[in-house]
């Protein structure tokens, strides 16, 4: 895997390449993933998204380029088999705390059981191009009891990055371990632009920006490459605008 961390200069997938792309996403109702949505939406490189939500996207106005699949449960993915189908790059925006999962199975069920999940459809369906979001310090092996949470998170968020380097064969594989997030910005909250100024808080927004720009830099019929790990505000900021 080749992990990068700090300042980038030189972006490690190269250029952007001409051309438009479909993407589809989990988690398009997430902080980040309504960010990811709404900038594919606006971007001219690409020309189709699908979403697989249990509630509507955009508040229901929809989109010329916007597909929606509403489920009511992510137990049971089978229902969207077809859906997968003719998109080049799979976005994985799924994310949750144990407070919101309300147990540490359930957590783990979200994380690392609806990844393991849509993966797989992903993987099946033909999809070349698989990113997800992770965080620091993310390790399938640690040893984590379910009353350890902060080892539980590790371990769970490292297996979820295992969905796509380790279960399946997708060519390019690109994950992004950020720091803090700041998930409503708020450009009048000078605590909000201290922690963006000094990287020690990522705007949504710019980890969206992030994986679009790493995503765009794929060329469709490019050879199987190692996983890129972005680790770090910097190192994710770095990336967007080079």
């Amino acid at each position: 895997m080749r992990i990068l961390s700090g300042n980038l200069d030189v972006h490690p997938r190269g250029p952007k390449i001409d051309g438009k792309k479909k993407a589809i996403i989990i988690g398009a109702t997430g902080a980040t993933g309504k960010k990811l949505l709404r900038q594919l939406l606006d971007s001219d490189h690409w020309d189709g998204v699908t979403t697989v939500t249990r509630r509507s996207v955009l508040g229901g106005e929809g989109h010329n380029k916007l597909y929606e699949v509403t489920i009511d449960s992510f137990k049971d993915l089978s229902s969207t088999k077809d859906d997968w189908n003719g998109h080049d790059v799979f976005f994985n925006c799924i994310g949750t705390t144990r407070g919101k999962a309300g147990s540490a199975k359930a957590f783990v069920d979200i994380e690392y059981g609806i990844s393991l999940k849509a993966a797989e459809l992903a993987s099946s369906a033909g999809i070349q191009n698989a990113s997800v979001i992770s965080a620091g310090g993310a390790n399938a092996e640690r040893w984590a009891p379910e009353w350890i949470h902060p080892l539980l998170y590790t371990k769970t968020i490292g297996q979820k990055e295992q969905t796509l380097t380790k279960h399946f064969s997708f060519k390019n594989v690109t994950i992004f371990r950020p720091g803090m997030l700041i998930r409503h910005y708020n450009n009048e909250s000078a605590l909000q632009r201290f922690f963006s100024s000094t990287n020690l808080g990522l705007p949504v927004s710019l980890l969206a920006s992030a994986m679009i720009r790493d995503a765009e830099s794929i060329s469709l019929d490019s050879d199987k490459m190692e996983p890129v790990i972005y680790t770090g505000n910097s190192c994710i900021k770095s990336s967007i605008n080079i």
